[in-house]
């Protein structure tokens, strides 16, 4: 029953994401698709949506990472660190880690590797064990720090352009 709330709640949180960054993308001149350095570029967001709810494994690993990396953006957006590890957005976190060196650089590996440490070794799969971890620890401190850590990674370059740039090199 969390999981269909949690779901829901990504949905309304989805769509809203994906109309602000039409809208940032208009209000730019860059409706045509092209990133902020002229150079063709995939919307990411409309990617996303495309596969917000689908299987995922007949994606390529490559697009599979920047999937990972939109939910990793979306969740942590939307409501924290907690409630990207306490829903299933989490699921991805490993996939995200793995992608986000070569799409964004380390410091955004950096960031998440330190949220996923909070949870112990090895990296819980399940939302609902996820969701306990975070339940029984005090660490609100130390998720605000590294929401904090990520929203200022956001604000320092147009990633939706770095990474409509990266998925358009996987379609060619």
């Amino acid at each position: 029953m969390r999981q269909n709330l949690i779901r829901l709640a990504m949905l309304g949180t989805l769509s809203l994401a994906v109309v602000v960054a039409a809208t940032a993308c208009a209000a730019v001149g860059r409706a045509d698709g092209e990133s902020a350095a002229g150079e063709p570029s995939e919307d990411v967001w409309a990617f996303y949506n495309g596969h917000f709810d689908t299987d995922r494994s007949t994606l390529t690993e490559d697009e599979r990472g920047l999937l990972a990396i939109l939910d990793l953006r979306q969740e942590v957006a939307s409501g924290g660190f907690d409630s990207y590890f306490s829903g299933w957005g989490g699921n991805t976190a490993v996939d995200a880690l793995d992608a986000l060196p070569a799409a964004l650089g380390t410091e955004w590996a950096d960031v998440l590797r330190d949220a996923m440490g909070l949870l112990g070794s090895p990296y819980p799969n399940d939302p609902d064990e996820r969701y306990e971890i975070l339940q029984s620890r005090d660490n609100e401190y130390e998720l605000d720090a590294l929401d904090a850590r990520l929203n200022t990674l956001e604000a320092t370059s147009d990633v939706d352009a770095r990474l409509g740039a990266a998925l358009a090199g996987l379609h060619p």
